[in-house]
């Protein structure tokens, strides 16, 4: 038989637990939360051409080579924004899918940047070097900032179970559609530049997503 005294403290303590409970507004599904981000990042492709301009040699491009891979970048950008508020959920998060789609984010840079020198080879101007990666790598990386936010924000309210993997995720889902931008301004193809400066920026953003995300995590939990 149980002790009176310890059936009053389970008692004190379930009045207390059930005094704490509060409704929450129920999570929407990935997709439809990804909207926030991908339109705030649209903001971001708005702002490129309006504020910078669109690059001097667009006429003599393929519009395939400019355009379509400014599609292809920007549609896998949302796929990689979806994927990482999908793994937020616990019990809902794929690690090994979302691995592929990071190292496939990864390839594509790599592929789109090998593809576009090889058809459209425009080196940098003598002397240009410094100022160009500069540029090209602090603009976009600041660009980038407040649609990183409004995403790890959302990450945040799903409570993720891996936090580094989703913050590095979804970092890497802005960066690639900040990215996707920028290359309608610079006209710069040459290797050296894009993967240092240009994937610079968006491995930076991939880097902090992952650790702004696990930081949060850290405090949350310790709190509770």
């Amino acid at each position: 038989m149980a002790h009176p005294r310890s059936l009053s403290s389970a008692s004190v303590a379930r009045n207390a637990i059930l005094a704490d409970l509060q409704p929450v507004r129920r999570l929407g599904p990935p997709s439809r939360r990804a909207l926030a981000a991908c339109a705030a990042g649209g903001i971001v492709l708005g702002l490129v051409p309006a504020w910078f301009g669109v690059r001097a040699d667009v006429g003599q491009m393929p519009g395939s080579l400019l355009w379509g891979f400014y599609l292809l970048q920007l549609v896998y950008a949302c796929l990689l924004v979806v994927a990482t508020l999908r793994d937020a959920v616990p019990g809902r998060s794929r690690p090994r899918q979302s691995a592929v789609l990071f190292a496939g984010g990864l390839g594509l840079v790599v592929a789109i940047t090998a593809i576009t020198w090889l058809v459209h080879p425009t080196p940098m101007r003598d002397g240009g070097w410094w100022q160009y990666s500069v540029n090209c790598f602090t603009r976009p990386l600041v660009l980038g900032l407040p649609p990183l936010a409004l995403t790890l924000y959302l990450v945040a309210r799903a409570y993720p179970l891996r936090p580094a993997l989703v913050g590095a995720l979804g970092g890497l889902g802005i960066g690639l559609l900040v990215d996707a931008s920028w290359r309608t301004y610079c006209q710069v193809t040459n290797p050296l530049h894009v993967l240092t400066s240009h994937f610079g920026a968006v491995l930076t953003l991939s880097l902090a997503g992952a650790l702004i995300a696990s930081l949060h995590a850290r405090s949350t939990r310790r709190l509770g």
